[in-house]
């Protein structure tokens, strides 16, 4: 084995050495807490028969957490805005273990490009630094695209259930029984702060902030208008549901029309990388001037980030508001 596989070798096991120190670590400071959570959860469960998984989350999202990180980052403004983030898209994540997962991409891309020039380490430790930025915007994106898919479904079954009799708290229930995630147990949620006593206005905000759509904020903002004006609330959210799906309808014609676009950002940005791969795999010795030189590395970052960024220029380009 060349001092090159050792030097790889050794800078994985740091990797995965920092990897598992870190877990082990948040294990350590957070034991008593899963211990009462877990507890928590098994009297609530004996304390009601419906919805206890909705019930268990709004005692878990109110509470305080106990974990160090998170009591440090406690009461600070980005602290909200992160967990607002996390919940949004559908992540069981509090603040302190985003910052956790932050630092620890950063630790691991410093580790593993401890061989590169400083210019390629820093960028590849931001790189890692900004993997849980973009875990959280994708999980969004696609909870926001199932809620979407998933909300005219539901305001169908909310209007049979008030033209059946049910009042709007049943009605929400009798959705959120009937609805997989991510609508269902929101919907649930609601019932259940209904049953702790919260005000329906405030519920129905909190449900528009969980959900996070324009539909839901539509949808949210008939039915708070409606109680108190007054009106035929089955009628006005089966026009509501008409309107989520001409919506639907035309932002799917709309991500037809811009497919070309999209496709062209992915094509554009991936036929340079399989080009290198395969000049890598025909010929090392001619893509060594890139990989065993100091300015080979610097033209092969500077390719790297050229191609993330018209990446993201291509696809804004392509992503239209409907």
């Amino acid at each position: 084995m060349g001092a090159t596989e050792r030097t790889l070798l050794v800078a994985l096991g740091a990797a995965i050495g920092m990897v598992a120190l870190v877990v082990a670590l948040y294990v350590l400071v957070s034991r008593r807490r899963l211990v009462r959570e877990a507890e928590l959860r098994r009297r609530l469960e004996g304390l009601t028969k419906a919805s206890s998984a909705e019930t268990i989350a709004i005692f878990r999202d109110s509470a305080v957490s106990r974990n160090p990180l998170d009591r440090l980052l406690a009461g600070r403004s980005f602290t909200a805005v992160i967990q607002d983030e996390t919940t949004r898209a559908g992540l069981n994540w509090s603040a302190g273990q985003f910052v956790l997962f932050v630092a620890l991409g950063l630790g691991v891309g410093v580790v593993a490009a401890f061989r590169l020039p400083p210019l390629p380490a820093v960028l590849l430790g931001l790189t890692g630094s900004m993997l849980p930025f973009a875990i959280v915007s994708r999980s969004r994106r696609q909870r926001e695209r199932r809620i979407e898919e998933q909300l005219p479904d539901a305001v169908d079954m909310l209007v049979n259930a008030l033209r059946a009799g049910y009042s709007l708290q049943a009605a929400m229930n009798f959705v959120g029984e009937e609805l997989p995630g991510p609508v269902g147990p929101e919907f649930a949620r609601f019932y259940d702060e209904q049953r702790l006593g919260v005000d329906v206005r405030q519920a129905l905000e909190d449900l528009q902030e969980r959900l996070g759509t324009l539909d839901a904020r539509m949808l949210v903002l008939a039915m708070i208008i409606q109680r108190e004006s007054g009106g035929n609330l089955s009628e006005i959210l089966g026009n509501i549901a008409d309107i989520i799906r001409e919506r639907i309808n035309f932002r799917g014609q709309v991500g037809v029309l811009t497919a070309e676009g999209r496709l062209s950002a992915v094509f554009l940005t991936g036929l340079p990388i399989l080009l290198f791969l395969i000049m890598q795999l025909i010929n090392p010795s001619y893509a060594s001037t890139l990989t065993g030189t100091p300015m080979g590395q610097y033209m092969i970052t500077y390719a790297v980030v050229s191609l993330v960024v018209g990446f993201f220029v291509l696809r804004r380009i392509a992503d239209i508001e409907v």
